[in-house]
């Protein structure tokens, strides 16, 4: 763990992902929604709540370097609700850490709540100063960002778990999100990634009315 806002003990490796250009080897498909047993071999409570309202699915993409070549241990996640259109999106950038997979990056498209950046991430290594007043919020309420390079500077504990973690940094992103093609341009922009404009929308999207 760092000290006193050090950013040297985030490694450098992430921050060389971070910053280079990177491609898709392939399209996945979005994870499957789970299906409702139905019949007289089912037996519930009168009062048992049954529904997939609340099913998250994803798409996980590997990555390659800007020539095709794969690189390690470095993913793309695309998460979504399975039936409710255009809210609580994310896309995350993770890579290898230790046993698991840490978050470097993630955007945050139409989340039901707002994002509070901390007086201490605010403070924090003159984040407030580097990023400017106006970019970095204490509230962000609407689509966001937690970059990799504004995290860094908070310190290798801003990628960890526990209060300090889970990319406490964040700034607005700018202009209005009106479309899933507008998410997926933002997360090719913010995590250098090609080949991602295309990728379709979740298939359960395209039918359910909005909710």
């Amino acid at each position: 763990m760092s000290k006193g806002g050090d950013s040297s003990a985030v490694p450098d490796a992430w921050r060389q992902i971070a910053e280079r250009k990177k491609t898709l080897m392939g399209w996945p498909e979005w994870s499957e929604v789970a299906t409702l047993t139905a019949g007289t071999a089912v037996h519930s409570r009168r009062d048992d709540l049954r529904t997939v309202a609340a099913e998250i699915i994803e798409a996980l993409f590997q990555l390659a370097d800007e020539d095709g070549t794969g690189l390690v241990g470095v993913r793309l996640r695309l998460k979504a609700w399975a039936h409710r259109r255009q809210r609580d999106v994310t896309a995350t950038l993770e890579v290898v850490g230790g046993r698991s997979f840490v978050t470097i990056s993630r955007l945050d498209a139409w989340p039901s709540d707002p994002h509070q950046n901390s007086l201490k991430a605010l403070k924090r290594l003159g984040v407030k100063e580097l990023l400017g007043v106006k970019e970095l919020r204490s509230t962000i309420d609407g689509s966001h960002v937690h970059r990799f390079a504004d995290n860094a500077r908070y310190g290798v504990e801003a990628f960890g778990p526990g209060p300090e973690g889970n990319l406490p940094v964040a700034v607005a992103l700018p202009g209005n999100l009106q479309s899933f093609r507008d998410f997926l341009r933002s997360v090719m922009l913010e995590f250098n990634v090609e080949g991602l404009g295309d990728f379709p929308s979740p298939p359960s999207w395209q039918v359910i009315l909005w909710l």
